[in-house]
């Protein structure tokens, strides 16, 4: 085994450089982006996202069971958050005080405070949340459920009549890959009371919700095949890959009607707005949706210009995707790396970037000349596999992206075919992305 091993190691290699060529660094004006740091800070489990504070020069990593607090000036761990059953997603209020984190198994959200870094409420929600968002105008906290994964038997499925936000594939159009059949929840919480004030469910797989400072949440939401029955028939529609845009202001003013309104006796929680538009086929005042470029399969992260009104979004099949805001029309596409997962925005400098956290790993850096409302990728930067999740910090003009080494299992008993990675106990580390 130990002669085999070396040799299946030299044959993949070449293979997998063909399939996923490295990256070189494009030249820059001035100097190109590299990595200027790494801290290995420990820890066990699967990580997912990471939120930065410049501020307080803290840096927030949901790492499976706990949530590390890192000092971005000293590089090492100052705190560490406990209490979850697996960490997903950070979001900080306005005000330097709290913080918010989605702890998925549990169908729960943590609140806890900044400078104790201890758990202050636990706020129970209908659904198993991953992305959160703080949204500042109305002060409230976004939680998203995503729908359900889809069944290997769902992309073979007959589309039937479909309502004004679907569409049946036309004529030479290939239907984009489904990510689950059903329905979303959108949550939102009374970041001052810690009450679920609005419960929302909708078509689609939404994953990733960010705010854009002005009252608006937008969300990356997958494509899904949806049961419904409808004069007397029963079928499945197609909803497309799209944008979903949150109205946080409309949507506390109605929570607050529907609380001060009377509620029907049989009512169990009057005060929760619960509305289920899974089927609506109408347009409506609280969530605005917006279709994407097809050549956008299944986004996934996502960045707003609140100045500029435009969207970034990452796409899995390696495209990178700009819209307007407010209309959902097209302005550019750009190719990234394999992998491309979350995207960071610096809006002092003008620059996007893409963790791609397949293969080799990379960060396609892309610069937006606001003047002329262009788009150009300027440098793809090795970086290291899994490093699929980042944060940018506009004060320095520097990103941060995490990941680890993985090695292989040797204590299985089993030939090279049962071997299987697994991460090096303490590789878990921060890249610093700078130039």
């Amino acid at each position: 085994m130990r002669r085999a091993l070396p040799f299946c190691l030299l044959l993949c290699l070449p293979i997998a450089a063909q399939e996923a060529p490295i990256p070189t660094a494009t030249d820059l004006p001035g100097s190109p982006f590299f990595i200027k740091k790494t801290w290995f800070i420990g820890g066990v489990g699967n990580w997912d996202y990471i939120t930065i504070d410049p501020a307080a020069r803290r840096l927030y990593i949901a790492h499976a069971a706990t949530v590390q607090v890192v000092d971005i000036d000293a590089g090492a761990v100052v705190a560490e958050i406990h209490g979850f059953r697996e960490a997903h997603s950070i979001a900080l209020d306005d005000t330097g005080t709290h913080g918010y984190v989605s702890d998925g198994p549990a169908d729960e959200i943590k609140k806890f405070d900044r400078r104790s870094f201890q758990i202050e409420s636990t706020i129970p929600i209908s659904c198993s949340p991953r992305s959160i968002a703080f949204e500042p105008v109305s002060k409230l906290l976004f939680a998203i459920c995503g729908a359900g994964p889809a069944s290997p038997d769902s992309q073979r499925v007959i589309v039937h009549k479909p309502s004004t936000n679907a569409h049946a594939p036309r004529p030479g159009e290939n239907p984009q890959p489904v990510s689950g059949t059903g329905t979303s929840h959108v949550v939102a919480i009374d970041t001052e009371t810690n009450r679920v004030v609005a419960d929302i469910v909708l078509v689609g797989d939404f994953r990733f919700a960010q705010p854009d400072g002005n009252g608006q949440v937008y969300v990356s939401v997958g494509a899904v095949l949806q049961d419904y029955v409808r004069d007397h028939y029963q079928g499945r529609e197609y909803f497309s890959p799209r944008i979903a845009k949150l109205d946080g202001p409309a949507i506390a003013a109605e929570a607050e009607r529907h609380r001060e309104a009377p509620a029907p006796q049989a009512q169990t929680d009057s005060e929760t707005l619960s509305i289920d538009w899974s089927h609506q086929d109408r347009p409506n005042p609280l969530v605005h949706f917006m279709p994407l470029n097809p050549s956008c399969t299944s986004p996934q992260g996502l960045a707003a210009d609140s100045k500029d009104q435009r969207l970034f979004i990452t796409c899995e099949n390696q495209r990178f995707e700009v819209i307007d805001a407010n209309s959902g029309a097209s302005i550019a596409t750009l190719v990234t790396g394999p992998g491309n997962d979350t995207v960071g925005y610096d809006q002092d400098r003008g620059l996007i970037f893409i963790a791609n956290g397949a293969g080799y790993g990379s960060v396609t850096i892309i610069r937006q000349d606001a003047n002329t409302d262009s788009f150009a990728v300027i440098q793809n930067l090795p970086t290291r596999g899994g490093a699929r999740t980042i944060a940018v910090d506009s004060s320095t003009g520097e990103a941060y992206l995490v990941t680890d080494f993985q090695g292989v299992d040797l204590t299985k008993a089993g030939g090279i075919g049962s071997l299987r990675a697994v991460s090096v106990p303490g590789s878990f580390q921060v890249l610093v992305i700078g130039h």
